[in-house]
Formats: structure tokens, sequence, C-alpha cells
């Protein structure tokens, strides 16, 4: 798989089991029991989020999403979220046309700046695309 052969658009409420089945190789999670009608309408309402797929030869093989907040001062700022590529196609650069698939989102959404959250082993990764290491990150799960 050449990763000339990806083309990425917005996602579609039928890719959610594709784009689950991906996010689970991330993090499990039991959707079994999810409404799908009902998570998608939530999801879709929401015009901050900007989530796209990977495609290559008819299969989802990557997801990921910017989130664009508008700031109080008229900033907009971008985060990007939830970036999973398949294992079967890992260390063939998807990961790295995806994240610029994202950051084009961004520039199109006049973001000033834009942020992610990754482990430590990632930072390598995510340098390639000009991320920088910038503060600490603080989480509290409620």
């Amino acid at each position: 798989m050449i990763m000339s052969k990806v083309s990425f658009r917005k996602i579609k409420k039928s890719d959610l089991n594709d784009v689950f089945a991906l996010l689970n190789q991330l993090k499990k999670i039991d959707t079994s029991d999810l409404d799908l009608d009902n998570s998608w309408d939530q999801f879709i309402q929401n015009n901050s989020s900007n989530s796209i797929v990977g495609i290559v030869d008819s299969k989802i093989i990557a997801h990921g999403s910017i989130i664009i907040e508008n700031k109080i001062r008229g900033e907009v700022a971008g985060h990007i979220e939830d970036i999973v590529v398949d294992t079967e196609v890992r260390g063939k650069m998807i990961g790295v046309k995806l994240i610029n698939e994202l950051i084009e989102i961004g520039k199109k959404n006049n973001c000033y700046r834009i942020t992610l959250f990754c482990k430590e082993n990632l930072i390598n990764f995510y340098s390639r695309s000009g991320f920088k290491v910038n503060s600490v990150s603080m989480k509290r799960y409620l």
C-alpha cells in the first residue's frame, strides 16, 4: 500500500462501525449498546468538529479530527484528536498525511495555532509535521 493511494474525506454515518473498530485499536470501548443514530445526531450537530477518514481500496484505514475553537478575543484555535491508523498499514507515512490534511482544515478555518496531546513515544512522529513540545498537559477525568 502506497501513501499516494490514500484519499481523505469527511466522515459519514455509514463509517461509524469502521471508525469505532479503528479507535478500539487505541482504547477499547464497548460500543455494542450504543445508539448509533443518537450518537451520530449529537456528533454531527457539533459544528466545531471536523472528522475525516482515510481510505485505500474502499477500506477505511485512518481517522482523525480537528476541533475548531473560537476564542473570546476573536482568534481561532484548532485541537487535533483521535488520530489512528490501522495497525496493518502503520509505518507507511499515512499518519503524516492524515495530520497534514487536518492542518489544512485548520488553515482553512484561520486557526492561529493547532495543538494536540500525545504520549512521549509519539513526539518524533508529530514533530515531522512541525509540532513542538510546549507546556505541560494535565487532565481531570469526570
